[in-house]
């Protein structure tokens, strides 16, 4: 008892030393803390020998959580936080910074479970990109929990019946979504050790689709529409410095969000007043023009609301505790979303992420009369189908094309 005593102390004093060492405010700090006393109190109180199990008495003898892992509610989100970042601080687990409790579905059939890891396996001996594979298996356990809720309880039931009865039951999505599905069952049919559980090759029967993404015009915003964007922005507040130069730079620069959360320090070539960077999606450098708006709100962001001495080279930081990159592009569709309702900005029939103003971008060049050869280099695209084709891009034609955004308006 005493040695876990004494080592559940430790841990405490290392969370507690990792809440710090990421910038934690003073007030947040001692919130943790209070709660791991408590529990250190009760440590001191019970005798038992296993720090999991003392985690999960405490928890539900202090404040009614079942399941530390999988709290019922806000109020049980919020201590369960406080015990698994002490568990993760003692594990060196990464910090995690938001917590998600929704565990995925498991399968009710060994088969079907065999099959999807047979699957995973078969595609991680590609040469295709983690996010690809990530999105293929979601679409894959989707698939698979769909056959399970259609009473199939082995992976030999598996027909191309089941692939139409799924596919009518996504007839609201977008054909490109649809062709997307169907792909990738074809593909986890075309999967050696899968095709030999089913006992038999399903992939015949589904046709490759190569449907165009871009068979629906896309969405984009006025110049108007973007001016009362940026100006809903509170450029006051640390947040509102942040929001400002990332999404001028989304509207002049058209980088995809991805490019832009993970730019560094060394992409911003002040003395040419340009942006340079291998872009994340394609892997092929590219080089914007930084207009002088840009440029301005850049320096007012990096000099009044960067977190101080971050040991990151990224551009964009978290203005809040734990002080690092952002990891998604979800904290920015929610950002832009909240200033295009201030702005009043009407979405409806719009797609209204980050990507919305790449587009706009696209089409304020082409009332410009950029011409698109130029447009689409000035986009980064990989392949020169994607547009039309082009030679290279031509900074001055940028420049004079920018939307032109006073910074102190």
């Amino acid at each position: 008892m005493d040695e876990l005593l004494q080592k559940l102390r430790e841990q405490v004093e290392t969370a507690t030393a990792a809440l710090r060492e990421k910038g934690y405010a003073a007030k947040t700090i001692e919130d943790y803390s209070g709660v791991w006393r408590q529990l250190l109190r009760h440590a001191e109180r019970q005798c038992i020998g296993d720090p999991g199990g003392l985690l999960t008495q405490f928890a539900m003898l202090k404040y009614g959580i079942r399941d530390i892992s999988h709290p019922a509610d806000t109020r049980e989100k919020y201590y369960a936080r406080f015990l698994l970042c002490l568990q993760d601080a003692s594990t060196n687990a990464p910090w995690i910074t938001k917590r998600s409790y929704k565990a995925a579905r498991q399968f009710r059939s060994r088969g079907f479970e065999g099959a999807y890891d047979n699957f995973a396996a078969w595609l991680n001996g590609k040469p295709l990109k983690q996010a690809s594979i990530a999105l293929m298996m979601q679409s894959i356990r989707a698939f698979l929990c769909f056959a399970e809720d259609h009473q199939l309880n082995c992976i030999s039931e598996l027909s191309q019946t089941t692939v139409l009865q799924y596919l009518e039951s996504k007839c609201h999505l977008s054909k490109p979504t649809k062709d997307s599905m169907v792909n990738t069952i074809r593909e986890f049919f075309r999967c050696p050790e899968v095709a030999k559980m089913i006992g038999k090759d399903l992939s015949v029967n589904l046709k490759s689709r190569k449907t165009s993404r871009y068979c629906r015009l896309p969405s984009f915003f006025s110049t108007e529409e973007i001016r009362r964007t940026l100006t809903a922005i509170d450029r006051n507040t640390l947040e509102g410095k942040k929001d400002f130069a990332v999404i001028l730079m989304a509207v002049d620069t058209g980088l995809r969000v991805s490019d832009i959360i993970n730019l560094r320090l060394s992409n911003l070539k002040w003395d040419c007043q340009e942006i340079g960077i291998v872009q994340q999606k394609t892997g092929q450098p590219l080089r914007l023009w930084m207009t002088d708006a840009l440029k301005w709100a850049l320096l007012d962001y990096m000099m009044n609301s960067r977190p101080k001495d971050a040991p990151y080279d990224h551009v964009f930081l978290r203005s809040l505790a734990p002080f690092h990159p952002y990891v998604s592009a979800g904290h920015y569709y929610k950002r832009l979303n909240k200033y295009l309702d201030l702005a009043g900005v009407d979405t409806t029939g719009r797609r209204h992420g980050m990507h919305s103003l790449r587009h706009s971008l696209a089409a304020r060049l082409m009332g410009e009369n950029v011409p698109i050869t130029i447009i689409s280099e000035a986009l980064g695209h990989k392949y020169a189908n994607v547009t039309m084709q082009y030679v290279r891009i031509d900074i001055e034609k940028l420049r004079l094309a920018a939307l032109e955004i006073a910074y102190n308006a």
